[in-house]
């Protein structure tokens, strides 16, 4: 984005209105759906995120604020200093904090905050606007794939689309989730675990944001299963298999969404 894009962000802005893109150290943050830039001087430590006008047709900007708003009434979500209603947002910087590493899930206390953080979510009995249907997903996006990239896919998807018959009912209630918890999302404070980027957030299964994690640590099948146990402590257990299942079938979509959204060439 060159300069004067910026300026011209910048005048949309209230808090930046006054501001030229030169009062600012600017560092490119990594996404796939937004341009989110780090922009800091001596006074102020924001980032901006301007979201690619292709995301228009696949985010519903109303339910991400008002999904957002309620999980920072929960302490686990920063909060924009300003947004608009497209999706182009100003927040305060998590300085001190740095996204999760798979190693932090082999660390007893760390793995307790992520859990925590994740209980707390789940068993808030919110109403988050949004509610995922899988099948839906998974079909929506495979046809967005190059006819190529369609035949290297069409087994699994198949395959996924049996599973998800075998788990009708099995995966339920769904529950107020984030439903994108890659480890790049999750930033590890001093006092807290901050999710953010709630931009797919919704009602879910609990196994979409466990299976999520898992596939993001890279845990192996007794990890993820000691890690389910520890969710579920004092509350009813869920099935391995199920999580197992999920799995499978978030990174089918995984895969489809990557394959449609991100060019070849950048792909190893």
């Amino acid at each position: 984005m060159n300069p004067a894009e910026l300026a011209a962000i910048f005048a949309r802005i209230p808090l930046l209105r006054d501001f030229a893109v030169t009062d600012f150290t600017l560092t490119p943050l990594t996404g796939y759906t937004n341009h989110s830039i780090r922009i800091y001087n001596k006074e102020f430590d924001w980032v901006l995120r301007i979201p690619k006008s292709e995301t228009g047709a696949w985010i519903d900007r109303d339910a991400e604020a008002h999904n957002q708003t309620l999980a920072g009434e929960l302490g686990i979500a920063p909060q924009p200093a300003w947004r608009d209603t497209g999706g182009l947002s100003l927040t305060p910087t998590l300085a001190a904090s740095r996204a999760l590493t798979p190693a932090d899930f082999s660390d007893p206390g760390r793995r307790e905050r992520i859990l925590t953080s994740l209980r707390r979510l789940h068993r808030s009995g919110l109403e988050f606007r949004g509610r995922v249907d899988l099948d839906q997903l998974l079909t929506r996006y495979f046809g967005l794939l190059a006819s190529a990239r369609q035949d290297r896919y069409r087994s699994r998807l198949r395959q996924a689309q049996a599973t998800l018959r075998r788990l009708s009912g099995r995966d339920l209630p769904y529950v107020a989730s984030h439903n994108d918890l890659v480890l790049e999302n999750l930033l590890l404070g001093d006092d807290r675990l901050w999710l953010i980027d709630w931009e797919f957030s919704a009602m879910a299964s609990p196994y979409w944001d466990l299976a999520t994690l898992c596939n993001a640590a890279r845990l192996s099948s007794v990890q993820a299963a000691e890690f389910l146990h520890s969710y579920c402590a004092d509350a009813p257990g869920m099935e391995e298999s199920t999580l197992c299942d999920y799995r499978c079938l978030l990174q089918l979509l995984s895969d489809c969404w990557m394959n449609a959204f991100v060019p070849e060439t950048t792909q190893s």
